[in-house]
């Protein structure tokens, strides 16, 4: 992904209205919600994207149980309050609702 990509993905919230994404790397899925940095340290995030409330898993271990006591997950999911993510390492992403 290219250095442009924060740019994009700006525009892309703004008409969808929520700042909710999934980022997939090569080895992780990634839900949170951006950051979008304003002012005088937009440049500082260049090479990175900010997520707040992040959720980090494993793709390789990751289960598709979806019962209410499922807990597969838990070994493999990480919770971050901020994570920064390296555009180069994303493979793609999408914004939910």
């Amino acid at each position: 992904m290219s250095k442009h990509v924060l740019k994009s993905i700006k525009k892309i919230i703004e008409e969808a209205g929520t700042n909710n994404i999934t980022i997939f790397t090569e080895h992780l899925k990634i839900d949170g919600n951006i950051f979008i940095p304003e002012g005088k340290c937009e440049e500082c995030h260049d090479d990175y994207i900010t997520l707040e409330n992040a959720l980090a898993c494993r793709l390789n271990d990751y289960c598709k149980c979806d019962g209410d006591d499922c807990q597969c997950n838990d070994y493999v999911c990480f919770k971050y309050d901020w994570l920064n993510i390296c555009i180069e390492h994303i493979v793609a992403y999408s914004i939910v609702q």
